[in-house]
């Protein structure tokens, strides 16, 4: 059992991180969208290792939240067998046996308690339970990958607002600074009216 967790869980940091970068990606391409030549500052960078931390914890536990859903199967089974050696299956389980088979499938699977809790299932037969249970499983964890994407999405979001605010001020500059340039040539560069020469003006008088 320890070496399944410890499996599952590099399996699912190593995706975690792909899947990171993945979004990284998408970070860079929110920046060079809104400034084709804008240029990364310190700042930047700082921010794109921050996002890069969150993104790869978010994404390690929706791997996670994706193996268990993929295990489910498996826990059903495991659930029915409990439940076999206690009722038949068209006979009613009360909430309080619901409850020991639910502690004992924790025993076994440790990662079950923060997913299935006891006091939730009622008015369902032997038979009915393990799909019950199972049902909740999947529920619950398409819910917390829900809201682990949404969190994603808002990660990069704003990372992506803040990393362009720090560009804001030296990519203003540059531009800046090649349009006073470029005006300051075409005003001396302009040729004067008519292209001639004024005349001459005699100003002395006639003695």
């Amino acid at each position: 059992m320890l070496w399944d967790i410890i499996t599952n869980s590099i399996s699912s940091l190593f995706w975690g991180i792909l899947i990171a970068v993945a979004c990284m990606a998408l970070f860079v391409f929110i920046i060079k969208g809104w400034w084709k030549d804008a240029m990364f500052s310190a700042w930047s960078y700082m921010i794109g290792a921050v996002l890069f931390l969150l993104l790869t914890f978010q994404c390690t536990m929706i791997v996670g939240s994706l193996k268990i859903i993929n295990s489910t199967d498996s826990y059903e089974a495991y659930f029915t067998e409990i439940i076999d050696h206690m009722y038949e299956g068209w006979e009613q389980v009360p909430t309080e046996d619901a409850d020991v088979v639910i502690k004992k499938a924790i025993a076994e699977y440790p990662l079950l308690e923060y997913y299935i809790g006891g006091g939730e299932f009622t008015g369902f037969n032997a038979k009915q339970l393990p799909g019950a249970i199972a049902e909740e499983m999947r529920s619950f964890m398409r819910k917390y990958i829900c809201r682990r994407l949404l969190w994603c999405l808002g990660f990069v979001l704003v990372a992506g607002v803040i990393g362009i605010k720090t560009l804001d001020k030296r990519y203003a500059y540059t531009s800046h600074g090649r349009g006073g340039t470029s005006g300051r040539n075409r005003s001396s560069s302009r040729p004067m009216a008519g292209g001639s020469h004024r005349p001459r003006v005699n100003t002395h008088r006639r003695r």
